[in-house]
């Protein structure tokens, strides 16, 4: 929410938004994040599957920060390209920044716990990976079409140039006078 500026989350202030709050929000992100490792030791430690969880968080965090990287470097103020917007870029961020921690985290975490090796289930992790990217579709759709009052936030892809699904799909099909008007 702060990198992205963002106002309200689940219809209320950001938290960095709220008085007496502002960049410490940071240092509460890093407290929370931090909490994650504590928190899986004082309830799983001593199971056989507990390095296995370890890893998973750390490499789902991973790919959450590098999808969000890539949602940001392709957001550059100043550097407003809509040449380099298509459905593989598109595809590519949401991937990284939403499917993994809000799809597969939970199944894989569930897998784990019950004995089952991740590489056996590759097939179970790209059906939730597209299942992610669907609900980063339809969350775009909300986000220029939403009511704020139903969605619990205002939407700003559009206006703050991102590469959103109805973006990328716009450019496909737009001719150059709309591009320009994009």
């Amino acid at each position: 929410d702060i990198m992205d500026n963002s106002v309200t989350r689940r219809g209320q202030p950001c938290w960095f938004r709220v008085p007496k709050v502002g960049l410490i929000a940071v240092n509460d992100g890093i407290i929370l994040r931090n909490h994650i490792s504590r928190i899986l030791k004082n309830h799983f430690k001593g199971k056989t599957y507990y390095v296995d969880l370890l890893d998973l968080f750390n490499e789902v965090e991973f790919q959450t920060a590098s999808g969000q990287m890539i949602d940001l470097i392709t957001t550059l103020e100043g550097e407003k390209d809509l040449l380099k917007y298509s459905l593989p870029l598109h595809h590519r961020i949401v991937q990284y920044k939403t499917a993994y921690y809000s799809f597969y985290l939970p199944v894989a975490c569930a897998l784990l716990m019950a004995g089952e090796n991740l590489d056996k289930h590759f097939d179970v992790k790209n059906i939730l990976i597209e299942m992610g990217t669907y609900f980063q579709v339809q969350d775009d759709y909300l986000d220029c079409f939403g009511h704020p009052d139903v969605i619990g936030k205002v939407g700003t892809d559009i206006e703050d140039f991102k590469c959103s699904w109805l973006v990328v799909k716009a450019l496909e099909r737009s001719t150059e006078e709309q591009k320009k008007l994009l």
